[in-house]
C-alpha cells in the first residue's frame, strides 16, 4: 500500500498495516478499521487472545470456537456458528504462523474471516460489508490481511 500506517495491538501481540485514509476506532476493546469517507464501505475488526493467559479465560469461555484443538477446528467451529460450511476454507503457514481464511455471504452481507495462530497468540480478523465489496476496498482489505503479523 502506498501510504500506510502501522497498528500494533496494545498487548504487543500483533501488528498490521492499513491505509492512512482509513480510520481506526476501538469498540468494546476490539479495533475496527474502515474507510471513513465511503458510506458503502465495510469494516475490518480484529480481536486477539493469549490462549494460555488467565486474563482471557472469560473470552475463551464466551467464544466457544477458541476451544478448538487447532486452527482448523477453531475456524470450523466459528463458521458452523454462522451456519456456514468450512469446505471453502483455505489453510497456510506464513512466518511460522498458522493461518486459515474463508469468505462467505449471509444476511445480505459479505464476510471474510482470517484466523492466525502462533504459539499461544490467536488473532481473528473479520471483514464485513453490505452486499459485495467494491474491488478497490477488497484489494485494500487483502493487503491489510497480508500485512498481519503475530509479533
Amino acid at each position: 500500500m502506498a501510504s500506510t500506517q502501522t497498528f500494533v495491538s496494545p498487548e504487543n501481540w500483533y501488528s498490521l498495516e492499513y491505509p492512512r485514509t482509513w480510520e481506526m476506532e476501538v469498540v468494546e476493546g476490539i479495533p475496527s478499521f474502515f474507510d471513513g469517507i465511503s458510506p458503502y464501505g465495510g469494516a475490518l475488526q480484529v480481536m486477539a487472545a493469549n490462549l494460555t493467559g488467565a486474563a482471557n479465560a472469560q473470552l475463551i469461555k464466551d467464544s466457544p470456537f477458541l476451544q478448538g484443538k487447532d486452527l482448523g477446528e477453531k475456524l470450523s467451529l466459528f463458521l458452523s456458528k454462522q451456519g456456514i460450511s468450512d469446505e471453502a476454507a483455505q489453510f497456510f503457514v506464513r512466518d511460522n504462523t498458522h493461518m486459515g481464511a474463508c469468505e462467505y455471504r449471509a444476511g445480505g452481507h459479505f464476510y471474510l474471516v482470517l484466523m492466525a495462530e502462533r504459539n499461544h497468540i490467536f488473532v481473528l480478523a473479520l471483514y464485513n460489508c453490505k452486499g459485495e465489496p467494491e474491488k478497490e476496498e477488497a484489494a485494500l482489505v487483502g493487503k491489510i490481511l497480508q500485512s498481519l503479523t503475530i509479533i
